[in-house]
């Protein structure tokens, strides 16, 4: 029986580490140019190591391939946890310490959607999984469509959403800062073998941006 309960341990450890989320920033500043380059929405999750609700989550919610597919196409997300770390958002120099007193945060996990620098909204505690990607699909609803309903009547419905697919132009600079930084992009001269809508593609191609395009890819960036 010990063995048992051993390898069924070992198994939700291995299954937790398989399906972390690999592609979250951990400096508000980097993650805001991001978002502003591939011209997508923050997730600033307020966390500490010693909240039950933010592991939960972790275990949970961010585990979720649905919900990791859609970040990854629509959102960056940035974990910041209360230390000495200095960052620069909108032009200033905080600290982390210093980030939770600016968005008045009370409580673990607090979860805060911009768009630019612009607050879209706040969402304080825990959300499971299905909850969690009806708020993003909601959000990005709002956001690039200004969607008028309330999210409680939104709930109601199924939204098979995957996102807006966009070229964006960018400069040279800007492609590599995303490549250099965003680990969910890739840099490609030719129609990759599987494409994958949910990855940021880098092309000096107009023609092969224009067909990632077609193909549904949610953000493809055109150097310019």
């Amino acid at each position: 029986m010990r063995h048992n309960k051993f390898y069924a341990i070992l198994f939700l450890v291995i299954s937790i580490l398989t399906f972390s989320y690999d592609y979250e920033f951990r400096d508000l500043g980097t993650a805001q140019k991001v978002a502003a380059i591939e011209k997508k929405m923050t997730i600033v999750m307020f966390s500490a190591q010693s909240c039950y609700y933010c592991k939960l989550f972790d275990k949970d919610t961010l585990t979720d391939k649905n919900v990791q597919d859609f970040m990854r196409a629509n959102y960056v997300f940035v974990r910041l946890e209360e230390s000495n770390y200095k960052t620069t958002f909108m032009g200033k120099t905080y600290t982390n310490s210093q980030l939770f007193s600016l968005f008045g945060i009370r409580g673990t996990p607090t979860f805060i959607f911009l768009s630019g620098d612009s607050m879209v909204t706040q969402v304080p505690g825990y959300m499971p999984a299905s909850d969690f990607l009806k708020a993003l699909k909601y959000l990005v609803r709002v956001v690039e469509e200004n969607y008028k309903e309330t999210f409680d009547n939104y709930v109601k419905k199924t939204d098979n959403l995957t996102g807006k697919p966009k070229v964006i132009n960018v400069s040279k600079a800007d492609a590599d800062y995303i490549i250099k930084y965003d680990k969910n992009s890739q840099q490609v001269d030719k129609i990759p073998e599987k494409i994958d809508i949910n990855k940021v593609y880098v092309t000096y191609s107009e023609d092969l941006a224009k067909k990632l395009n077609e193909a549904g890819v949610i953000r493809v960036l055109l150097v310019k």
